[in-house]
């Protein structure tokens, strides 16, 4: 593990590997390329964040509006609005991200912090740190009513 990660000036985010349990992740989920890519269903949903995300880290992806954005995304309010399939990675995340302004050596670490928590994709993202989403709350609310929930994956079984 590195101790030196992150600015020791100027580090808005504190992603500082030193203080973060999850720094020796990276190696066991592989580079960014690893996390990027992954196709894997969500495993299930928490209400709230664990472990894995740290307050300030959450601070911060509220501050940018990450849930708020992806949600938007993933389960528009609108139904005017095409709903996007989660691809099984963090794409969608990564980009959203650098549009709110988040410097690129930062996502990396943020991507690490949110599968630490055990996402394993965009929706996942939603489903286990976001502590309320449009997204998590029809899933439940279907699977109440004993209904078939939303697949966000379900075009990538499809093809």
């Amino acid at each position: 593990m590195r101790s030196n990660e992150g600015s020791a000036s100027g580090d808005e985010f504190g992603l500082r590997a030193a203080k973060r349990p999850w720094a020796g992740v990276r190696k066991s989920l592989g580079m960014l390329g690893g996390l990027m890519s992954r196709s894997q269903p969500v495993s299930g949903a928490k209400v709230q964040a664990g472990p894995g995300v740290s307050a300030h880290t959450l601070d911060l992806l509220t501050r940018k509006k990450l849930f708020q954005k992806l949600d938007n995304r993933l389960c528009p309010a609108d139904s005017s609005h095409a709903r996007a399939w989660c691809q099984g990675g963090f794409e969608l995340t990564a980009r959203l991200l650098g549009e709110a302004g988040v410097e690129p050596e930062q996502v990396e670490p943020i991507l690490l912090e949110l599968a630490s928590n055990g996402s394993s994709c965009d929706c996942g993202v939603l489903f286990n740190s976001a502590k309320e989403s449009r997204l998590k709350t029809e899933y439940w609310l279907t699977r109440a009513l004993n209904g078939e929930p939303f697949d966000p994956h379900s075009q990538l079984h499809q093809k």
